[in-house]
């Protein structure tokens, strides 16, 4: 058979089903089954799960903050004071302190700490 150039092939691509819309739909009927009877239990172990994770992390940028304060208090004494290492010191305490809820006094600034109680009053 010829084919003379002036001959229009049209492709077509086999489409694919949509395996995202199908997932997406599962999860959804997951979520509707599972969360009226456990709804509850899940969002206390996920909130317990996560909480551990921060802390954890938040320990982390304690221990790393205060290393690194106390280089950078060294270093005054070696004649290489370093604005940024005091500064990255003082941000990854503030960041610890966040997470963990630890509060600290450095040079009369409290750092971190859980907020008083608001009593009966909320103004």
């Amino acid at each position: 058979m010829a084919r003379n150039k002036n001959d229009i092939f049209i492709l077509r691509k086999q489409r694919k089903p949509n395996r995202i819309f199908l997932v997406f739909v599962g999860i959804l009927g997951f979520l509707a089954i599972i969360v009226p009877f456990f709804g509850s239990n899940l969002r206390y172990v996920a909130g317990s799960f996560f909480k551990n994770i921060f802390t954890t992390v938040g320990e982390i940028f304690l221990t790393i903050g205060g290393a690194l304060l106390v280089i950078g208090f060294l270093k005054i004494f070696f004649k290489r004071f370093s604005v940024k290492t005091i500064v990255s010191a003082v941000l990854l305490l503030w960041i610890g302190a966040f997470l963990t809820g630890v509060s600290f006094d450095i040079l009369e600034f409290v750092i971190g700490g859980n907020p008083p109680p608001q009593g009966y009053h909320f103004y």
